[in-house]
């Protein structure tokens, strides 16, 4: 059973990130110009900010006339990868593809940040969003949400949900999804997300907090239940999952984004050009097919738009983490 989800989700993202580079004859002409931009993707090949990367790179050589070079540099939750960015020249040569982990949450819940959103960073333009599922094995007694936070109310024994590293987004969407439902679920950390699948699958788990473009292919397979999807509205690509709120929690929203970001001081105008570039990239119809397939949500924000969101996130976040207890370790 295992093997089985292995194998689809590689085979679905080796899909999409054929698809994701498939716009390729701008990219090596941009390339022969000699001016190069580098583009740091703070986690591994393969996984859905990677996908996202690799399409920015691909579409925006062409908008730009120069060759943008992905560059995955994973490690300590995207921590090693943004900091390279946060220390580039102010150029907007060096960029990176900054999540909600990196640009707000784990300053959160880390005393010693080694940047900082508005001091070492500026965002340049939002890459999409997407939400975090809730999801139990299909042989999992709980057929909705409701049924899952009333058993584990009533459990005497520990409830377990997996979810990456203690201060990752996810295992912070717990302890909210926790104080909103007035509900104890132990937090099972882990290194990725393939062993929290392997786990949930195997019975080790009671459910699993997963992203939509992780969980997805599982889902498909018939071999996760996804009991709600965490953001403020249905994934598009899974339109039959209810929302958390849905399921009865008022205003909760916990989605996933990506935003693009370069060194605090680079130039106004090279910022402006640089959204426009990459709202252009995401508007055309092969962009598109990849977000969709992805399970991304996109829509174009401007510099200002950008950076008023991510402020407005780091507020938002700010008071659910003091709500749930989380301190800065």
């Amino acid at each position: 059973m295992t093997g089985t989800t292995g194998s689809i989700s590689l085979r679905r993202r080796a899909v999409l990130s054929a698809m994701a580079t498939a716009v390729l004859p701008g990219f090596a002409a941009a390339a022969a110009g000699g001016e190069v931009i580098r583009l740091v993707i703070p986690y591994p090949v393969g996984g859905g900010t990677d996908i996202i990367g690799r399409l920015l790179a691909a579409t925006g050589s062409e908008r730009l006339g120069r060759a943008v070079v992905p560059e995955n540099r994973g490690g300590a939750d995207g921590l090693i990868g943004i900091r390279v960015v946060a220390q580039a020249r102010p150029d907007g040569s060096v960029l990176g593809i900054s999540g909600i982990g990196t640009s707000v949450t784990l300053a959160l819940t880390q005393k010693n940040m080694p940047f900082l959103m508005g001091r070492d960073l500026e965002p340049i333009a939002h890459l999409g969003a997407f939400g975090n599922l809730i999801v139990v094995h299909t042989q999992s007694p709980y057929p909705d949400l409701p049924a899952l936070l009333a058993a584990a109310r009533g459990r005497s024994e520990p409830f377990f949900c997996g979810t990456p590293a203690q201060g990752s987004p996810s295992y912070i969407t717990l302890r909210y999804l926790c104080t909103a439902a007035q509900v104890d679920i132990s937090s099972v950390s882990y290194q990725g997300h393939g062993q929290i699948l392997n786990d949930l699958l195997g019975g080790q788990l009671d459910m699993a907090l997963l992203s939509v473009p992780i969980a997805r292919a599982a889902i498909e397979a018939g071999q996760l239940r996804a009991l709600a999807v965490t953001s403020a509205e249905r994934s598009s690509v899974l339109p039959d999952v209810p929302t958390v709120r849905e399921g009865g929690i008022d205003d909760f929203d916990a989605s996933l984004w990506n935003v693009l970001v370069t060194a605090k001081g680079a130039p106004e105008p090279v910022i402006e050009q640089l959204n426009e570039a990459a709202n252009a990239s995401f508007a055309s119809a092969h962009a598109r097919e990849v977000l969709h397939t992805a399970g991304v949500e996109f829509r174009p924000y401007t510099v200002a738009e950008t950076r008023a969101f991510v402020a407005q996130e780091g507020e938002r976040w700010r008071r659910i983490t003091r709500a749930a207890g989380i301190e800065p370790a």
